[in-house]
């Protein structure tokens, strides 16, 4: 679903800018910071503990870009043998590694094997609120 920002008109009195116009912050919206294109932008949540040498832990939000091409070092999401993963994506001769923490989570994709770049990872979202708050309308919030 698309929304639509309306956009608020200045108004002046008699000629004279409001005084507290003359103040006014502009709107923070968090999608035009952390959505470069929204058509190929689209959100997953982390299901393994497999990148927390990254700083991703499991039930973090992770924000794909999938116009992005990765790049050595670059975090991708990529589809292989029937599932999905999130890995450092660090090329090589001859074969691809896919780096996780550990070398038993990383994985080695030599040339000819098929796998499909599903994105880069461009941000991670990291909840904070304390179980205790988790109740009522907030007890799906970051929903981990």
């Amino acid at each position: 679903m698309l929304r639509l920002r309306k956009h608020r008109t200045k108004r002046d009195v008699l000629g004279f800018r409001l005084p507290m116009l003359t103040h006014e912050e502009p709107e923070l919206d968090i999608s035009e910071i952390i959505v470069m294109d929204p058509d190929n932008t689209y959100y997953m949540r982390m299901g393994s503990e497999a990148m927390t040498g990254y700083h991703i832990l499991k039930d973090h939000i992770l924000v794909i870009d999938r116009t992005l091409r990765p790049v050595a070092g670059s975090i991708v999401v990529f589809f292989y043998q029937g599932d999905f993963y999130t890995r450092e994506y660090a090329p090589g001769t001859g074969q691809l590694v896919l780096k996780a923490d550990t070398s038993d989570h990383s994985i080695t994709i030599a040339n000819g094997e098929t796998w499909t770049s599903w994105g880069v990872v461009t941000l991670t979202l990291n909840p904070v609120l304390q179980p205790q708050h988790k109740t009522g309308r907030y007890l799906r919030v970051c929903a981990c």
